[in-house]
């Protein structure tokens, strides 16, 4: 062994030496402390026998030595008396758990009995009959209040003095029949307060035929209306196809009409480029002013030829309020087409609806389906919403959506046309906001 080695060596047996030196000076430390501690027992166990009587001397039991040290121990209790505790824990939260359930629904069996004696039981029990709280619906909102026309417009002013109108209505007849469709598209639109004006989309052929008069004689009419300020027209354009070029053409006459008094009815820039119609897909599928007045006149003919077989009286079907209607469903929905004409309640439209405009137009068709098929047609426009607006997983949702706007229009409201409204509104919204990301989310927020 070198020196380095020698004097590695001798300073671990010092270091050795020191903690195990250490290591007793603590256990020394640890017996006087512990003796110590027994000396005081004994000193207060004595000073106990001393105080207490003769016949209580002697050594004290093991359970009053914690009193006898001058310390208050708790009891410790055994296994059998913890178990005993907890059971009867649980017993009492059990009965209190069957208690408040025979309390919220008496005719239940206990959860603890077989299967075959819960059925006998609820078979058996006594039928109760309690208080629910009746849940109405909410009452639909009011349209709002518009003034009558004759607080809107001078009527006797339109009156002819001479000529062939003179004592006729004249220009009058027109503005009645803007006052009806006006008041209709307000409560098909579901406005709460009366704007000053309202502005929807209509054909002047379509106008011409329910008026029975020339076109020429509609805008000779509508020029004199917009002189007083009644009401204002514009021709509205949209870009069509045409021999596989793109081309711009009329789709249709926007109208602005008053329903406040005072106010100039008048068209902004927001009115002519809103998207009222799709003209390609509405001249592909015959929703066109052209293709009905055709249908209607094949149906006059036919009507002309068979005037034997009618009964006196008897009209033709595209007589009376058929055309004032078809006008008020235009104008809430620009260029829908279903007339009574063509509307077959015992038959789905043509083909499945494709986009959301398709759904626009089928939505009338709910109303009047047969109703062993009406069910399946609702399923079929709310899977077309669902697919359209990328909503899929909302399919429910949406047919309730027509279910509920079908019981609307059942009990005198105007609902599937308010969600024909709607639903354009936010078709055009998806072809001109650019930055709309969630065209459902927008759907269910209008609808609120």
């Amino acid at each position: 062994m070198g020196a380095k080695g020698l004097t590695l060596h001798t300073r671990l047996s010092a270091a050795t030496v020191a903690a195990r030196q250490r290591t007793e000076e603590t256990h020394q430390q640890r017996q006087d402390r512990t003796a110590r501690y027994l000396e005081m027992a004994r000193t207060a166990l004595a000073a106990r026998a001393s105080a207490a009587p003769e016949e209580d001397a002697g050594a004290l039991p093991l359970a009053d030595h914690g009193a006898a040290l001058g310390t208050d121990l708790p009891r410790v209790r055994t296994v059998q008396e913890i178990a005993t505790n907890l059971h009867s824990n649980r017993e009492e939260q059990r009965r209190s758990h069957e208690q408040a359930r025979r309390e919220a629904d008496p005719t239940s069996p206990p959860h603890e009995l077989p299967p075959g004696v819960r059925e006998a039981y609820s078979a058996s029990a006594r039928v109760i009959v309690r208080q629910v709280r009746e849940v109405q619906e909410p009452e639909p909102e009011p349209a709002p209040d518009v003034p009558d026309l004759d607080e809107l417009l001078d009527l006797a002013a339109l009156h002819p003095k001479r000529g062939r109108g003179a004592r006729t209505e004249g220009a009058g007849r027109l503005a009645r029949l803007f006052d009806q469709i006006a008041r209709y598209v307000l409560k098909a639109r579901g406005y709460r307060v009366t704007p000053s004006q309202i502005v929807f989309h209509l054909s002047q052929e379509l106008l011409a035929k329910a008026l029975t008069v020339d076109v020429k004689t509609v805008r000779r009419w509508t020029d004199q209306l917009k002189a007083l300020g009644y009401c204002d027209r514009r021709p509205h354009y949209s870009n069509m196809t045409r021999d596989g070029q793109t081309v711009t053409a009329v789709d249709g006459m926007l109208y602005a009409v008053r329903l406040q008094g005072g106010h100039q009815a008048h068209l902004v820039y927001d009115d002519l480029a809103h998207h009222w119609r799709d003209l390609d897909a509405d001249r592909k599928a015959g929703r066109t002013a052209w293709a009905i007045l055709k249908a209607a006149q094949k149906e006059e003919e036919k009507a002309r030829q068979e005037s034997q077989k009618n009964m006196p009286g008897s009209t033709s079907p595209t007589q009376g309020g058929v055309w004032v209607q078809m006008l008020k469903d235009w104008a809430v929905t620009p260029g829908i087409t279903n007339a009574p004409l063509e509307d077959d309640p015992g038959i789905f439209p043509p083909a499945e609806p494709k986009t959301v405009r398709d759904v626009v137009y089928a939505l009338p068709l709910v109303l009047n389906a047969h109703p062993t098929k009406r069910a399946a047609l609702v399923g079929m426009l709310g899977a077309a919403l669902a697919r359209q607006l990328h909503d899929r997983h909302s399919r429910r949702w949406y047919c309730r959506l027509i279910w509920d706007a079908y019981h609307a229009s059942v009990e005198g409201r105007q609902g599937l046309q308010q969600l024909a409204a709607q639903l354009a509104r936010l078709d055009a919204d998806r072809r001109e906001w650019g930055g709309l990301r969630n065209p459902a989310a927008l759907l269910v927020a209008r609808l609120r």
